[in-house]
């Protein structure tokens, strides 16, 4: 009996798992569309297909978040508690890896990259993660709007319940950014550790996403450090990566370096 390779079926056998049902739809079609054209046997496809996924999404987040009980946590605390909120949200950042190796130097990251253009009235924040918890500690206005994207369905909707319960304007939706570039008119963009991703996706991406987003200033970061902690010669690549996506382009860029992570204000 032959086996299936029809494109649809692939798709639900990948996200059979759970671990893979809560990504947004675009991006497993995707990664099962490009694997299909590497591999003959069903089996060999969904493998690596769910290694790719996991690279791009799963190895970064804890497994099993209890996002009803965090929430609970939040709802918990006194409206007027900011020591009690940041310690929360420090709490919940350690689940996923990108804020977790943030949270040592969070109390001066965002003070040092975004004083210049502070405050800010308007965020994107593309492939957030957990980022949104980190607004304690923005240079925000009063009346800010925050917009929160990401491919993990119940983090997007945990931040959908987050923004509600603590009154914040903006909303947070599920993207892909492979398939969808927001285009609504921002001050600051924030792509914290997304370009590398993006081009484990497509190469030439990173350029399509800078290029087309409508942000004043965009907020690019890189990790210096792989998930197991070695360098890798990371600093290297990544600076070498970025000084291509601007070359000959009339854009203002300021750098801060930070131990596990260097960012770039660009301003357009």
């Amino acid at each position: 009996m032959p086996e299936k390779n029809d494109h649809q079926h692939l798709v639900g056998q990948v996200s059979r798992s759970p671990k893979y049902a809560q990504l947004a739809d675009t991006l497993v079609s995707r990664i099962t569309a490009d694997e299909a054209t590497k591999h003959k046997s069903s089996k060999e496809i969904i493998r690596s297909v769910r290694t790719r996924l996991h690279q791009l999404t799963g190895a970064y987040l804890a497994p099993k978040i209890d996002y009803t009980q965090w929430l609970v946590k939040f709802q918990s605390l006194d409206p007027n508690d900011r020591q009690g909120l940041e310690s929360t949200s420090l709490g919940m950042m350690r689940l996923h890896a990108s804020t977790y190796e943030r949270i040592e130097v969070l109390p001066t990251f965002f003070q040092t990259s975004l004083t210049s253009i502070s405050p800010v009235k308007s965020v994107l924040d593309l492939a957030c993660g957990l980022n949104p918890l980190s607004i304690p500690w923005m240079l925000l206005a009063d009346d800010f709007t925050y917009y929160a994207s990401d491919v993990v369905s119940p983090l997007v909707y945990f931040l959908w319940r987050y923004f509600d319960l603590f009154g914040i304007h903006g909303n947070a939706s599920i993207l892909d950014l492979s398939f969808s570039i927001p285009s609504q008119p921002v001050q600051l963009a924030l792509l914290m550790k997304t370009l590398p991703l993006m081009e484990q996706i497509e190469r030439g991406l990173s350029q399509k996403v800078l290029e087309s987003l409508n942000a004043e200033h965009i907020l690019v970061t890189y990790p210096l450090r792989s998930l197991g902690g070695r360098k890798k010669g990371m600093e290297e690549t990544y600076r070498a990566q970025f000084d291509q996506l601007i070359a000959g382009r009339d854009w203002e860029i300021q750098e801060f370096r930070f131990p596990n992570e260097v960012a770039y204000l660009v301003t357009k």
